[in-house]
């Protein structure tokens, strides 16, 4: 998390969301700070047999067993490897579930901070593709970038039964 950018029209502080920008294989995601708990070294997840491509498996985190998923497989696309730079960063789930309280999103980088102004964040509807667990397609400063849905994460995660 070197450095910070500000992505904004203006030079205004009100509304200001800190957020973190996660590299994603030809994409970026964008998420407030306030949704992660840490990033974090990459670590091989342990495999669970039959599950979806884009479960990956668990690993242990904080004495917590943290599934981790491929944003991108999850959302429609394909399932890409872990790179040379990869980290995972730890998201809080949304719904107070005490057998869901992290979900692990694996990152093709190092996630940079990213202060967003209300007046530069840019709402560029849905995707043609109808691609799933993507909560917004928006544009900051002439930078695209998807805002995960995790709480369709979180009920895809619920929904398989290896809690």
């Amino acid at each position: 998390m070197a450095n910070t950018k500000e992505i904004t029209t203006s030079t205004h502080s009100s509304g200001a969301i800190h957020c973190l920008t996660i590299p994603l294989h030809d994409e970026l995601a964008l998420l407030p700070n306030s949704a992660i708990a840490e990033v974090i070294a990459y670590k091989e997840p342990v495999p669970i047999d039959d599950a979806p491509d884009w479960f990956l498996g668990y690993i242990e985190w904080r004495e917590k067993r943290v599934p981790i998923i491929s944003f991108e497989s999850v959302s429609g696309k394909e399932v890409v490897a872990a790179v040379k730079n990869s980290r995972i960063a730890v998201l809080n789930t949304l719904n107070g579930n005490a057998q869901l309280p992290y979900i692990g999103l694996l990152s093709q980088g190092i996630p940079s901070l990213a202060i967003v102004q209300e007046q530069g964040l840019e709402d560029k509807g849905s995707s043609s593709e109808e691609r799933q667990a993507i909560g917004a397609f928006v544009e900051l400063g002439g930078i695209e970038a998807l805002i995960p849905d995790i709480d369709e994460i979180e009920q895809r995660l619920i929904r398989l039964n290896l809690l």
